[in-house]
């Protein structure tokens, strides 16, 4: 019941910072989803309701599950938009020529460094600002998330978080409620996908991050350093 109650506060107050980023930015912002959570699809969702032009990019590593290809060709049909592949410089087989055979199983912060954080950063250069999925439940390093902040690199950019207090919960009403597209692997453990060999299964009382790189002491990709100038809208 406390779920149903605050839904409707929860989306209008996401729609209004959605609305304000979308015209104080117009053509110059952009949204990124990953197609494997939740956050990433209740966005897309809301996006498409106010303007399905907005650009939708994700970070195609080549490590990808076949799920998140999957819903990414679900999306295409139910909101008519193609989302931007963005790619390394390196391919497989080139970055394991040049840093050694499964770099995400010795070093992935070096692993993401390539695949994620450089591809992502140049693709930014192109915009003003961006919308991400963040949520503060997600993980503690998210606790004191700003819905307006700013990155770090590429500096000056502004990062709009209209999600920030939802709960994992919230997400999932919300997508059932709208007959919102999810990823498959939801449904079988998965509340968090990022590459294959560095997600697994979220165990009975883990949060849903905790199947990202579970065997290493590292929580997050490097995508989301940011100043801390922002102003709370």
């Amino acid at each position: 019941m406390a779920i149903l109650a605050t839904a409707r506060p929860l989306q209008s107050q996401a729609r209004r910072i959605l609305e304000w980023a979308l015209t104080s930015y117009r053509d110059r912002i952009v949204l990124s989803c990953s197609f494997g959570g939740a956050g990433g699809m209740v966005l897309v969702d809301l996006v498409s309701k106010i303007d399905r032009s907005v650009p939708v990019f994700y970070l195609d590593t080549g490590l990808l599950f076949p799920e998140t290809h999957a819903l990414i060709e679900r999306v295409k049909e139910r909101y008519g938009i193609e989302p931007i592949a963005v790619a390394p410089e390196l391919d497989l087989a080139a970055q394991a020529e040049r840093h050694g055979d499964a770099l995400w199983a010795r070093d992935p912060d070096g692993c993401c460094a390539v695949r994620k954080v450089a591809p992502q950063r140049n693709f930014l250069r192109g915009y003003d600002a961006w919308i991400t999925g963040l949520r503060r439940d997600q993980t503690s390093a998210r606790a004191d998330l700003k819905h307006v902040d700013w990155n770090a690199e590429p500096a000056g950019l502004a990062k709009i978080s209209p999600l920030a207090d939802w709960t994992e919960e919230e997400c999932l009403g919300y997508i059932r409620a709208n007959g919102v597209p999810y990823n498959a692997l939801a449904d079988d453990g998965y509340p968090s996908v990022g590459c294959r060999p560095c997600t697994r299964r979220v165990r009975r009382g883990e949060g849903p991050r905790a199947g990202r790189w579970a065997d290493f002491a590292k929580t997050e990709c490097g995508l989301h350093a940011v100043t801390r100038a922002g102003d709370e809208r």
